[in-house]
């Protein structure tokens, strides 16, 4: 047993050793050296979540990228310092700040918590199940309009369209109201089956590639449909999904949550409109 631990106690202490070789010093200021193992561990996060760089050592990094990596590195400690002989730390309204930031971290803390204990796996695996029955065989079309407020506005861009089907996206990007589309020519991009108001789907869907609607009304207005094309309907991974319907499960979960604190805190609204509104429930705040 005690040779053992001596081959353990021998490895690790080669492995240091060889760690610290590979540790350069790339800086040096006048709060000490700077080595390339206290870059990466500030850095480190925000590196991985760019895929060119993920995983990589300081000396695989780019040259312009190290260099910014050590500065943005020696700017923080130099804050670090500057902010301790000024003391900042202590000041009242800081403190004041430093306990709100406490607060909404604890409430994070406490939600991310509950998520994960509520949100299981085999509830992402069933419901991607549901999911892939509903997209097979499935289309999806590829659908753009021109949103306008009135009938008579309408029909008289379906006229201008019938003369020349060309202008569409120039006519959407001059009147169309609809801000989401609008820069893009009317596009919404591709759609399934119910994604769309009831009265636009029934249309868009029951047309041909490259055909332009007549004057379909719905809530939002008058709308000129046109369809540039259709395919299968594409099925995500498992993987690809995923990260969607942990949303998805984690949104349902999380007003689930504040509805039953609600219900538990037996809440009454004394607002002049509270008995026209009668709410169930205290609405929760963005995750």
């Amino acid at each position: 047993m005690k040779k053992l631990a001596i081959i353990f106690l021998s490895a690790s202490i080669l492995s240091s050793a060889a760690f610290a070789i590979d540790d350069n010093v790339v800086a040096t200021y006048k709060g000490g050296d700077v080595k390339e193992s206290q870059v990466m561990q500030q850095f480190k996060p925000a590196l991985d979540m760019a895929p060119a760089n993920k995983d990589k050592k300081f000396s695989e990094l780019d040259g312009n990228l190290q260099e910014a990596l050590v500065k943005g590195y020696i700017n923080f400690k130099l804050l670090e310092q500057e902010a301790k002989n000024q003391g900042i730390e202590n000041l009242p309204e800081f403190q004041e700040k430093l306990n709100k930031a406490k607060a909404q971290l604890v409430q994070q803390e406490l939600l991310e918590r509950f998520v994960k204990n509520t949100v299981t796996d085999k509830m992402i695996d069933a419901e991607y199940d549901n999911l892939v029955a509903r997209l097979k065989g499935k289309k999806e079309i590829k659908v753009s309009h021109i949103l306008v407020a009135n009938e008579a506005e309408a029909k008289t861009i379906k006229v201008e369209l019938n003369k020349n089907p060309k202008k569409f996206e120039a006519i959407a990007k001059k009147s169309s109201q609809d801000t989401g589309s609008k820069a893009s020519g009317g596009e919404i991009g591709y759609v399934i089956e119910g994604q769309l108001v009831p009265e636009f789907e029934q249309k868009a869907f029951s047309m041909k590639v490259n055909e332009i609607s007549d004057p379909v009304k719905t809530q939002f207005g008058w709308h000129i449909i046109k369809v540039s094309d259709t395919r299968d309907v594409k099925i995500p991974t498992k993987d690809e999904a995923k990260a969607g319907l942990n949303d998805k499960f984690s949104t349902e979960t999380i007003q689930k949550y504040f509805a039953d604190l609600a219900a538990k805190a037996d809440i009454k609204l004394n607002l002049p409109k509270a008995e026209e509104a009668k709410p169930k429930a205290v609405a929760a705040p963005p995750a």
